[in-house]
């Protein structure tokens, strides 16, 4: 009985089976979401390849909510380039290198567009950990007060009352 209850490791894992179970539900709500379905039609790929470009005339607006000469001629591309059988990211590309960058209302999943993406998941990641390392073997009622510690308050509400005293001891 020298080691305690918690020489066993078990007590450990019991603590951190919320969250090993949290990230299992995580992780398969990922995989659920982006792998099951059906394939998309032709046209729900076009709607979502125009949804995803930015009207070349508008500030802010779709190609899909717009109704430019210059949208127009991007929906005509996109139908074009699907039927040709185009990926969405070709896609997406050509039109960028047609009418600029700017055009792209979301990053790409590819090179520097990519750290769009992830510095903000491994910046949660990151914190979370650091939460979890920090306060995992925090027990509030772990440190006993001691007479020397209820002095000190003691001292320091005597302070407050404004005698001056400070608690010190006179002369």
């Amino acid at each position: 009985m020298a080691g305690g209850p918690h020489t066993s490791g078990r007590p450990s894992l019991l603590r951190w089976l919320p969250w090993i179970a949290m990230a299992v539900v995580v992780v398969v709500a990922l995989g659920v979401g982006t792998f099951s379905g059906k394939p998309r039609t032709d046209e729900q790929r076009i709607h979502d390849i125009e949804s995803s470009l930015r009207c070349p005339q508008c500030s802010s607006q779709s190609v899909v909510n717009s109704d430019t000469p210059s949208s127009r001629g991007v929906k005509v591309i996109v139908r074009e380039r699907v039927k040709a059988g185009d990926t969405d990211e070709q896609i997406r590309d050509f039109v960028a290198s047609q009418f600029g960058r700017e055009v792209l209302l979301d990053p790409s999943g590819k090179g520097f567009g990519a750290l769009v993406w992830g510095v903000p998941v491994a910046a949660a990641v990151i914190a979370v950990g650091a939460l979890a390392l920090r306060f995992g073997d925090w027990r509030p009622s772990a440190i006993a007060t001691t007479d020397a510690d209820r002095d000190l308050v003691a001292d320091a509400l005597g302070d407050l009352d404004g005698d001056g005293a400070g608690g010190a001891d006179e002369p």
